[in-house]
């Protein structure tokens, strides 16, 4: 250090030893407290879903009427929009495409066990996250 930095650092511990110490009050220690108990007691966000499961019921029971309506009193007409075409270039483009076994059952293995995890990882992080 030099002496000017010296010179400094001695004036300041003088000047900081000569100030007057502040005492806090004697209710300070109940008044933070007071304060830390009622920010403890503030409640968390709460989150409600956009959908409630009765209009979910709703759009389900409508859906598998409409389901259920159009297999028995549907029309036997061709849409005329979607004409009847010929779509053999399909089926001929993967005609020659041949998967060995052990592929198509490493392919349905990975999607098993991807329908597995997604309920028990949903249910993890709904008990991890549950306010």
């Amino acid at each position: 250090m030099n002496k000017e930095q010296k010179h400094i650092d001695d004036f300041i511990d003088k000047t900081i030893q000569s100030l007057e110490k502040e005492k806090p009050s004697v209710d300070f220690t109940s008044l933070v407290m007071a304060k830390v108990v009622v920010e403890k007691t503030s409640t968390a966000t709460t989150y409600k879903t956009l959908i409630s499961k009765p209009v979910w019921a709703l759009i389900f029971v409508i859906v598998g009427g409409l389901c259920v309506y159009l297999s028995f009193f549907g029309t036997e007409e061709s849409v005329s929009w979607l004409p009847n075409k010929n779509y053999n270039f399909l089926t001929s483009l993967f005609k020659n495409i041949h998967l060995n076994n052990s592929l198509i059952y490493g392919i349905v293995a990975l999607a098993l066990m991807t329908l597995i995890q997604v309920p028990i990882y949903k249910n993890y992080y709904k008990n991890k996250f549950q306010v």
